[in-house]
């Protein structure tokens, strides 16, 4: 990634996301449980793409898990999952963008 990036951001606890024009989710911060949903576990000091070639409308962190919306209002989630807070039916912690079920 060369240069800055535009984009509004949030904050979880000890992670920071935020959503470009074009759809990318960028996140950074601590990965403990994947809530920077770029597959790994791996806490990162710089922007990382979410995973998944999505394309997201909205973003929003929660404490320790991540969660965006599709310009066609599909939910997606990802990271801490022990409280089921991804939505996915599980409480299966997630490194990667999960379909909220509903």
């Amino acid at each position: 990634m060369a240069g800055s990036l535009s984009f509004a951001t949030v904050c979880g606890s000890l992670h920071t996301c935020g959503v470009t024009a074009a759809g990318v989710i960028y996140c950074w911060g601590s990965n403990r449980f994947g809530q920077l949903g770029d597959g790994t576990t791996s806490d990162r000091k710089s922007p990382v793409p979410v995973a998944g070639n999505l394309s997201f409308a909205a973003v929003s962190a929660g404490g320790s898990h991540t969660c965006g919306v599709t310009a066609a209002g599909a939910a997606y989630c990802w990271g801490e999952n022990s409280s089921a807070q991804l939505g996915d039916g599980t409480r299966t912690d997630r490194l990667r963008p999960v379909l909220v079920v509903h």
